[in-house]
């Protein structure tokens, strides 16, 4: 993967799938159609769970069949625990998929996109790359 991919948590793909911000989707799908944005297939199976839409659910089975793989192992998933453990030390607090993703990405050396404020106070106790473009606040 490397430092020029970008995993984006639930909040970009559901803002992106809900259609909020039209500068988030111009962007997104630039970055989703270069194969620079992706994330992990439990993103999409967690969207999939709480989509009603038919519609938005064939997108986002698009959009996870299309998406840069995301090598995964046991050894991510007890990294994750033991991260959002540490995390929790200091107060912040992170779900085990945040968790994921966030060991994911310093694993791989990748940038994390969120609108998640906890994976900032997250990036000032782990080296946690953030992909914050402007305006997109």
């Amino acid at each position: 993967m490397g430092p020029t991919m970008i995993i984006g948590d639930l909040t970009i793909w559901n803002r992106a799938l809900q259609g909020y911000l039209p500068s988030l989707q111009s962007l997104f799908t630039d970055l989703r159609q270069r194969g620079e944005l992706t994330a992990p297939p439990l993103v999409f199976a967690q969207l999939l769970a709480e989509c009603e839409d038919e519609r938005k659910a064939e997108r986002l089975r698009t959009w996870a069949t299309e998406a840069t793989p995301v090598d995964s192992n046991v050894y991510a998933w007890l990294a994750a625990g033991d991260l959002c453990h540490l995390l929790a030390t200091h107060g912040v607090r992170l779900s085990l998929i945040d968790g994921y993703l966030a060991t994911l990405c310093l694993r791989e050396d990748c940038r994390l996109w969120s609108f998640n404020p906890a994976f900032e106070q997250a990036a000032s106790l782990v080296p946690l790359r953030r992909f914050e473009p402007s305006g997109m606040r």
